[in-house]
């Protein structure tokens, strides 16, 4: 059994444990290598995961370089029987935040982007999930690829942001099993924004 396997056969089985000691649990955090093409070249894209469940909503967290290009999705779903509902200060519903080993941001999704400033508000309904992406293009990823080690995605006016590793090919070359993802839990006045 391969290295990264062996990792997310355990993750698995953590994720098990956890879940049914408490209602609200930590996802597993998975990094998943595959090699692409033939011959002598062997190009690996990366996948990174990270999820978290409170209450009756989970966030999952994916990060994906292919070509060039990074593509990040965020899902959330509700399990619950009642819709979930977010009341955001003005139109912005949810940010990707892409950051260097110190923390310091490196690019953010909501630059340059114009939001409403009337409140607003975010629905996921009962059984069903919402998923919210952003791909950063391989002209401005390749700009700052290299110092980019975590990416952070929020829902706005939550006290939540998930976190998984940006794609290194370093993690590539050397296979180490698994992509950390991360999870902050706090409690805000409604509006929480590590990065602002």
């Amino acid at each position: 059994m391969k290295k990264w396997q062996i990792i997310a056969t355990l993750s698995l089985i953590l994720t098990g444990c956890l879940s049914s000691i408490a209602k609200a649990g930590i996802g597993t955090d998975i990094g998943v290598y595959f090699p692409v093409g033939g011959g002598s070249k062997t190009v690996v894209e990366t996948v990174g995961y990270s999820s978290f469940t409170v209450g009756e909503i989970a966030q999952e967290l994916q990060v994906e370089e292919r070509g060039g290009h990074l593509l990040i999705t965020l899902t959330v779903t509700n399990d619950g029987e009642a819709p979930y509902a977010i009341e955001h200060r003005d139109g912005q519903e949810y940010d990707f935040i892409v950051l260097d080993k110190r923390g310091q941001v490196l690019w953010r999704w909501s630059d340059g982007h114009a939001f409403t400033q009337a409140l607003s508000t975010s629905v996921v309904n009962a059984h069903q999930s919402v998923t919210y992406q952003a791909e950063i293009e391989r002209k401005e990823y390749k700009k700052f690829r290299d110092k980019a080690v975590l990416i952070t995605a929020l829902l706005k006016d939550t006290p939540y942001t998930i976190s998984a590793a940006a794609p290194s090919e370093e993690i590539a070359k050397h296979g180490s099993g698994a992509v950390r993802g991360a999870i902050r839990i706090g409690i805000s006045n409604g509006h929480y924004d590590p990065y602002d």
